[in-house]
């Protein structure tokens, strides 16, 4: 798919279990988007079949308003959780495997909904279970609140509304053929014509003579009802299993086990048929103009789908409906390890990436583009947390540790050169930069001058005569000599940030909105457990920690004492005075201020500078605010170097102040956190990390995949 900057495509939010125990059902929607990926951008973000997960995701991507529509959720609950919020945005849903009944309800006209309801499954079940023959009846749930659901809404199924099935519906349990449909309310006793209630709802095998059931329904997830149907047969049940629409997966063949004879409920057509034409319907609306959004958008794909809906958004009575298939017999066993069908129950992802910041995107940017599996953790809570989000953004390839340097002169190469045409995808802008040096750094300050003309970054070393002469509003004073980058300056760090995380969508990565509290990855281990909150744990074979601030309390007991690093407050304010005209990015080596031009947007034509806080130790985050105290603090500091700060015609144009972290050597914690460890640490650049993101996310990326390929 292309880039997403000045991508054309129009995008598409694809929304489902991605990772799980449902994650088999992800695999639908996934495979559904590369096949229809030509005419939209689709954006996979994984819920994990969770409610609350599947609201916050819905938060995110109305609150970011790059979407035409949504596919999803898969799962109803969370469809539930997340309707009310693209109802409110007016956004167009479409729900293709959600069964629930009356979702739509209050729909809005902005939902269409592709599948037949849990309703209708239930009263076709019951059908299907006694055209097979079948007079004692029960029907139980793996005790999950969605399988109970389905189990009272097959217990209270009137007989009335139970039509018969269409023909090749119904199978036979193995006991002789179908003998057609015998609407005979059943119970644990046995037939009984003149009692209307339907089967009884049994919590489990405990107590129970299982021995008198003729035939079992079972409710729940394919996992749990899986489990349940085993307890059964171990209780004593020997009748026919039959299952609702959940279990109709590859996998479930596999979770079951030789139980047999068993039966499943699945959508007429299968359910990959109607996530597929869910996603043709939209791709074909959205090519034909791909500026349509809401009604209109919902109306063009309602034109281009290959069935009916009401008013409502409901499929019309007859388009959709219940088949009841045989489940297969399990995979064969090879060495004591069953083969795969095809799904992978609760699988792990290759990567997880914790961080979306600058550096955390871009390496799963690179994950993805390899082919990786990947993840992108992020919290979706309108709190930017990453230090990204508050960084000055200056960007040059010079620094005086020539480890730094070497990254540098690489990003310079993948981003800040010629891919940085201003204002190019990630808003650089040119101002020309001077990084001020003393005596103790002239030597490093030489020989990268040589190193960055070598390497075709244009480059000189000017004295103090010539940069006062030619900045008159930088004061000189202490400086023994300047490194000059002309083709330097600073870029948007948020929008960075953003245009590496929707290539890493673009190439099949997916966002995961949760806080990781724990990683878990005992040494000899093949994955590490990632604890997520909301969602608990979800595995990866390796991860990418690019936290930054947020590392120690994930991770700090993986580092040894203070070589953890610790927070510290960053803070600037954006000044106006006419002294600033024609000043380029600064880093003053000697006292430690920085500064750069604002040349547009917010404070456009003032000049940022900044002052360092001994401030340690503080939570991760920022604020887009400084207090009197703060402004007179960095106005007093950094005069010395720009004098017209202390001018009081200066005008103070607003502020703002984050968290990175810093480690006691200056430099980044850049690799696996010790040589056997499936964690490889991307963290605590030390308040200069924007600049040299692109080169770390590359060798973090290639740690990583070092770990998946056993190295």
């Amino acid at each position: 798919m292309p880039e997403a900057s000045g991508d054309p495509l129009p995008r598409g939010a694809v929304v489902g279990p991605f990772s799980g125990p449902r994650a088999a059902w992800g695999e639908h929607l996934e495979r559904a988007a590369e096949r229809y990926g030509a005419a939209v951008n689709w954006e996979l973000y994984d819920d994990r079949g969770e409610a609350e997960t599947a609201r916050q995701i819905a938060e995110a991507v109305v609150a970011e308003g790059r979407h035409a529509l949504v596919v999803g959720h898969f799962n109803s609950a969370g469809a539930a959780a997340a309707l009310p919020v693209y109802r409110a945005a007016g956004l167009p849903v479409l729900l293709p495997l959600a069964t629930t009944p009356g979702l739509l309800a209050d729909g809005a006209g902005t939902l269409l909904r592709w599948c037949p309801d849990d309703r209708a499954q239930a009263a076709d079940l019951l059908a299907a279970v006694r055209d097979a023959g079948h007079t004692r009846v029960a029907v139980t749930h793996d005790g999950s609140a969605y399988g109970e659901r389905l189990a009272l809404l097959v217990r209270d199924a009137p007989a009335a509304a139970r039509p018969a099935l269409p023909s090749g519906a119904v199978v036979s349990d193995g006991s002789g053929p179908a003998t057609g449909a015998v609407p005979v309310p059943a119970a644990l006793t046995g037939p009984s014509p003149d009692v209307p209630d339907g089967p009884d709802v049994l919590d489990g095998p405990e107590g129970r003579d299982a021995s008198v059931l003729t035939a079992l329904v079972v409710c729940g997830t394919h996992v749990g009802a899986a489990r349940a149907a085993r307890e059964w047969r171990a209780a004593g049940f020997e009748g026919a299993f039959w299952f609702t629409d959940d279990c109709a997966v590859d996998e479930f063949a596999e979770l079951l086990g030789p139980v047999v004879p068993a039966y499943v409920a699945r959508m007429r057509g299968g359910p990959e048929a109607h996530v597929d034409a869910a996603f043709a319907a939209a791709a074909a609306a959205l090519a034909e103009d791909p500026a349509r959004t809401g009604r209109t958008l919902l109306a063009a794909v309602r034109a281009h789908a290959d069935r009916g809906f009401t008013a409502l958004g409901e499929p019309e009575p007859g388009s959709v409906g219940w088949d009841f298939v045989p489940v297969p017999a399990p995979a064969p066993v090879a060495d004591g390890v069953p083969a795969r069908t095809g799904g992978r129950h609760g699988r792990a992802y290759d990567v997880i990436v914790v961080g979306a910041g600058v550096v955390g995107s871009a390496t799963a940017s690179a994950l993805a583009r390899h082919g990786a599996r990947v993840a992108l953790v992020a919290p979706m809570d309108g709190r930017d947390e990453h230090a990204t989000a508050w960084s000055g953004g200056l960007v040059r390839s010079f620094e005086a540790d020539p480890y730094l340097r070497g990254l540098a002169l690489r990003s310079h190469h993948l981003a800040w050169g010629p891919a940085a045409l201003a204002p190019g995808p990630y808003g650089f802008m040119t101002t020309g930069s001077l990084v001020l040096c003393g005596d103790a750094d002239l030597e490093q300050a030489e020989k990268g001058v040589a190193e960055l003309n070598g390497a075709g970054v244009p480059a000189e070393l000017l004295d103090p005569g010539v940069l006062g002469a030619r900045f008159p509003g930088l004061s000189v004073d202490g400086v023994t000599a300047a490194v000059w980058e002309p083709r330097a300056g600073y870029a948007d760090p948020p929008r960075t940030a953003r245009v590496y995380r929707d290539r890493a969508l673009a190439h099949g990565a997916r966002l995961l909105p949760a806080r990781v509290r724990e990683l878990d990855a005992p040494p000899g281990a093949d994955r590490v457990r990632v604890l997520l909150e909301p969602g608990g744990p979800v595995e990866a074979l390796a991860v990418v920690l690019a936290a930054g601030g947020g590392t120690g309390e994930i991770a700090g007991h993986r580092l040894s004492g203070a070589d953890a690093g610790r927070t510290k407050s960053i803070r600037y304010g954006f000044f106006h005075h006419p002294a600033t005209t024609g000043l380029p990015t600064v880093v003053d080596m000697v006292s430690g201020v920085w500064g750069r031009p604002q040349l547009t947007g917010e404070a456009a034509g003032g000049y940022m500078a900044g002052r360092p806080v001994d401030e340690w130790d503080v939570p991760p985050g920022g604020l887009a605010t400084l207090t009197d105290e703060h402004v007179a603090y960095i106005r007093r500091g950094a005069a010395a170097r720009w004098p017209w700060l202390a001018d009081p015609a200066t005008r103070f144009l607003g502020g703002r102040q984050g968290v990175d972290l810093y480690t006691p050597h200056s430099r980044p914690h850049l690799g696996r956190e010790r040589p056997d460890s499936r964690i490889v640490l991307a963290t605590g650049w030390s308040g200069a990390g924007f600049k040299t993101a692109p080169a770390a996310a590359e060798l973090a990326a290639a740690e990583a995949l070092d770990v998946l390929g056993g190295g």
